[in-house]
């Protein structure tokens, strides 16, 4: 009977204390949204999560992110390859011509950011490419996307790679700056380098490669040197030349 009662007692002691850390959590969480304005906040952040989940439906539910996504699916699977993996400034360059080298398969995706890579890394993994060298991100900072998420992201991405690719070289490239000229924002430079710093961070932590792209692209304003493109964010040949120049010893190394 004794023992009875020993064990009721401990039970109503637990449930008690789970009450009370239940209020104070609730309570830490209501001065945390008092702070920050009440029930303004809560619906700000509802607002932006409904906009942050239209624009990604809108963004990858599109014929032409489909179709590309669809078009690599289907491609034959074949080892010892080069992979380039990216948005716009990927997809819009003829690498295997540029570099001379058939081995190299053309992964990028106008538009895409790097939860879009995160999406699609699998099937760049089962492609089983020796080399993958990676450039994403100008267009979360275009969308606003913090660049902690940013690296978030890039973290899972890399993280997916080392487990199933070992023994693959990868090469994470810098993203490049933008020409506020051209471009007409002035607050995404600032970002770029945050962000590049934070890459090389992640790139030795993964023991990976880093190539500083930004700092060859730049011109006396710290912006991305207008001979090398047109619109103020894409590259003209010049600045697909110059790219190629950074980079061709990593590309025709041993592989």
């Amino acid at each position: 009977m004794h023992n009875l009662v020993t064990i009721n007692e401990a039970i109503k002691f637990t449930l008690l204390l789970s009450c009370l850390i239940n209020i104070l959590f609730l309570g830490m969480g209501s001065l945390f949204v008092a702070r920050r304005g009440g029930l303004s906040y809560i619906l700000h952040k509802l607002s932006f999560l409904t906009s942050e989940r239209a624009r990604l439906t809108a963004m990858y539910d599109n014929p032409f992110y489909q179709d590309k996504t669809s078009h690599f699916r289907a491609l034959p699977k074949s080892e010892s390859g080069i992979i380039f993996l990216g948005d716009s400034l990927t997809d819009l360059c003829e690498w295997a011509e540029l570099l001379k080298n058939d081995l190299i398969k053309n992964r990028g995706i106008c538009g895409d950011t790097t939860e879009g890579v995160l999406n699609r890394i699998d099937n760049i993994i089962e492609h089983q490419p020796k080399k993958l060298f990676i450039l994403i991100g100008i267009n979360d900072l275009n969308q606003g996307i913090q660049v902690l998420d940013i690296v978030e992201n890039y973290h899972l991405i890399l993280r997916k790679v080392k487990e199933s690719l070992p023994n693959t070289q990868v090469f994470i490239q810098s993203v490049l700056p933008v020409n506020y000229q051209k471009f007409q924002r002035n607050d995404v430079n600032d970002k770029v380098v945050e962000l590049n710093v934070r890459l090389r961070e992640l790139t030795k932590e993964f023991s990976y490669q880093y190539i500083d792209l930004f700092s060859a692209f730049l011109d006396i304003n710290k912006e991305l040197n207008s001979q090398y493109t047109i619109d103020g964010v894409h590259l003209n040949g010049q600045g697909y030349l110059l790219w190629k120049k950074i980079i061709e010893k990593d590309v025709s190394g041993e592989i």
